[in-house]
Order: C-alpha cells, then sequence, then structure tokens
C-alpha cells in the first residue's frame, strides 16, 4: 500500500471516528430523516445522540480511557548520566495561529510542553545533538513545515538554532521514526532522549524502536490525567469531548499502527518485547550445536529465562 494513500486513509478514518463530528453527524441525521416515513429511525437517532452526549458532558470517559496510556510511561525521576542526543516529536504547532504570527503561546517559552521541555534538556545537556522532528503541517498547501515554525519560535526565545537538526519531511509519527533515524544514523551504543506528550508514547516508542532506534530513553510530557485524583462527575462536555477524542485517537493509532507492523508491540512498554525463542546472547537455539551426549543436563539456574 502507498504510504501517501495510508496517510489519507487515517486522515478519512480520524474525520469519521472523530467524537464531535460523530455525534454531530447523528443529530444531524436524525433530524433530516423525521421529516421523512423513516421517522421512528430519525426519532432514535436524536435520542441516541442526546444520551451520548449527556452521558459525555456528565461522566469523564476520556480521562478513564486515557489513564492507562499515560501511565504506560511514568515522568522520569531522574536521567541517565550519558545522554547522546535529544529528540522531540512534532505536531504540536497550530499553524493558523503560531505558524503564521510567528508568536509562540508564551514569550518565556517555547509555547508548547514538548517544546519546553526539549529546550530545558537541550541547555542541560549542550554536547548531545539535539534533534526536532515534524514535517508537512497540511496534506495539500505547500506552506512552511512545521520544523520552519519551530526554528523560528526557537529563534525568538533565544536558542541557537544552528546546533539543532531539523528534520522537515515527515508527516506522521512513522514518518518521524524513520526519516531521522536516516539522517541522525545513531551508534548503537548511544543513549537517545525522546520527548513527545504522554498520550502518545506508547506508539512513538514502539514505533521508533520498530524503525531501529537503539537505546531510547522515554521522557513524557504534557500529561492529562492524574492518578492519584479519583474521576468525578461534573458537567463540562467540551472538556470531557476532547480528552475522549484524544483517548479514541491513541487507541486507533495503536491498533492502526500494530495492523501495519510499524510498532514493536501491540500497546509498547518501558521494556521491548523479546523475539520468540531469543537467547540473552542474541542467537538462534536452534542454530547452536546440541550439547554431546554425555554431558550433564544444565542446572536450572543455569537455564536462560523463558521468552516474555
Amino acid at each position: 500500500m502507498n504510504i501517501d494513500f495510508q496517510l489519507w486513509l487515517s486522515k478519512l478514518a480520524w474525520l469519521i471516528a472523530e467524537p464531535a463530528s460523530l455525534l454531530l453527524s447523528i443529530w444531524v441525521a436524525g433530524c433530516l430523516v423525521l421529516w421523512t416515513p423513516w421517522w421512528r429511525l430519525g426519532r432514535f437517532l436524536v435520542c441516541f445522540a442526546a444520551l451520548v452526549t449527556t452521558a459525555v458532558a456528565l461522566y469523564p470517559i476520556g480521562q478513564i480511557a486515557l489513564r492507562p496510556i499515560e501511565d504506560r510511561f511514568p515522568p522520569v525521576v531522574s536521567l541517565p548520566p550519558r545522554i547522546d542526543g535529544i529528540l522531540v516529536l512534532g505536531g504540536v504547532i497550530d499553524y493558523d495561529v503560531i505558524g503564521k504570527r510567528g508568536v509562540p503561546s508564551s514569550l518565556l517559552a517555547a509555547g508548547s510542553p514538548r517544546l519546553d521541555a526539549f529546550v530545558e534538556l537541550a541547555r542541560r545537556y549542550p554536547m548531545a545533538r539535539h534533534v526536532f522532528t515534524g514535517g508537512s503541517i497540511e496534506l495539500i498547501d505547500g506552506r512552511d513545515t512545521e520544523a520552519d515554525v519551530v526554528r523560528r519560535i526557537f529563534a525568538r526565545i533565544g536558542l541557537d538554532t544552528t546546533r539543532i537538526i531539523f528534520e522537515d519531511k515527515s508527516r506522521n509519527t512513522f514518518e518521524n521514526a524513520r526519516l531521522s533515524l536516516e539522517m541522525i544514523k545513531p551508534e548503537p551504543e548511544e543513549t537517545w532522549l525522546l520527548i513527545t506528550s504522554a498520550r502518545h508514547m506508547p506508539r512513538a516508542i514502539g514505533t521508533f524502536r520498530k524503525a531501529g532506534w537503539p537505546n531510547l530513553v522515554a521522557y513524557p510530557i504534557d500529561f492529562a490525567t492524574d492518578p492519584e485524583r479519583p474521576f468525578d462527575s461534573q458537567f463540562r462536555l467540551g472538556h470531557n469531548l476532547n480528552y475522549l477524542s484524544e483517548a479514541i485517537r491513541e487507541y486507533m493509532g495503536l491498533g492502526y499502527y500494530w495492523y501495519l507492523k510499524r510498532t514493536d508491540a501491540l500497546f509498547p512498554g518501558p521494556e521491548a518485547p523479546k523475539d520468540e525463542g531469543e537467547t540473552p546472547d542474541g542467537e538462534n537455539p536452534a542454530e547452536q550445536p546440541a550439547p554431546a551426549a554425555e554431558d550433564p543436563a544444565p542446572a536450572p539456574a543455569e537455564t536462560p529465562p523463558a521468552s516474555e
């Protein structure tokens, strides 16, 4: 399947599945059908849409769905002593506002939790390689890439953009991982920090591992749920609908990337999954010579652990 076609397909699928659009479509369809011989179906659609909208407004369904994703990678408490590179993913710029005006949300920061974390870590590790990956914002319009916009924002807040590597061709997480790998060519012994939103981290880390990035340290940022606060019921339709949209987007993304074999697990976690039949030294047990008949069986403590 062509990558461009897959990109269009993913955008179309999200346009249909996005909760606000879906609820509005059901409302409109129900109202229109009310004036036809199938008015009973119209009445059912209107009632169904009203019940779902009320449930979303009253109950934090989106936060309940988001919490397992955000809990997958907890906030970083301590960093490894050596950091060879810092990589931040795009997808954070509102082109119609920040892109055109060139002014971040805060003049003291980059205006995005991902970019703010990148600025802080870049200053803490000045000798590491600093990378931003994010390309075309729109599918059709040939305007500035996200990397162009971020470069201007970094320059405005006083960051030396000549020391930052900008990958400006990628349009999704899969291309972020593949194109930045081709550009950077990290060594196997290098340690890289990967910065993205907590809700996006499982899909991002699984995709980057699958692409071949070695020794990744997840640095989740922009958490949307509180693990210590019980879920409460308040009438906040827009607030709850936004969380629900984010949750559905990530669950769809995880399933879609797993189906296309773009990620190393259906729900990637801090530890990379082991290949079936893999031994600790990475050799295939079928290729190892069998022990001689007179050799004693190895002690249980020396037996390699079973694959997960």
